[in-house]
């Protein structure tokens, strides 16, 4: 029995895309980290100010309170998200034509883009053409 030898060249065919990847992730971030250690008031006047911004914020008691409002946020929607996800699962139908139709109509919130939701509960609220404006 004749053994296969094993040829990776095909991964070379990978390396221009990941060197094009790179260079469109990298020199995007080095401008980022430039941005942030320099005071920039115009074309010509730039102040380098290095790590004493990231050492102001790092410090800031309302960063740090932000902080945990969003961790008990993420936790308390997880903490309802998980167990109603469960329950959707373990009542939905295994097969039929009621397991097609929940399927349908739990996949229908997502055609709406991510992007438009906040712009849709800004609509519903106002008062002159929103659904919520008139209570």
């Amino acid at each position: 029995m004749q053994t296969k030898t094993e040829n990776n060249r095909a991964w070379l065919l990978v390396l221009p895309v990941f060197l094009l990847v790179a260079f469109s992730a990298i020199i995007p971030l080095m401008t980022v980290v430039n941005y942030s250690i320099q005071d920039i008031f115009d074309q010509n006047t730039r102040y380098f100010v290095g790590t004493e911004w990231y050492r102001e914020i790092l410090n800031d008691p309302r960063l740090h309170d932000s902080l945990v409002r969003q961790f008990i946020y993420s936790f308390c929607v997880l903490a309802i998200e998980i167990p109603l996800g469960i329950a959707v699962a373990l009542c939905m139908p295994a097969r039929g034509l009621k397991a097609s139709l929940v399927l349908i109509v739990l996949a229908i919130p997502l055609l709406i883009p991510w992007n438009v939701v906040g712009t849709i509960w800004q609509i519903f609220g106002r008062a002159d053409i929103g659904l919520l404006g008139g209570f």
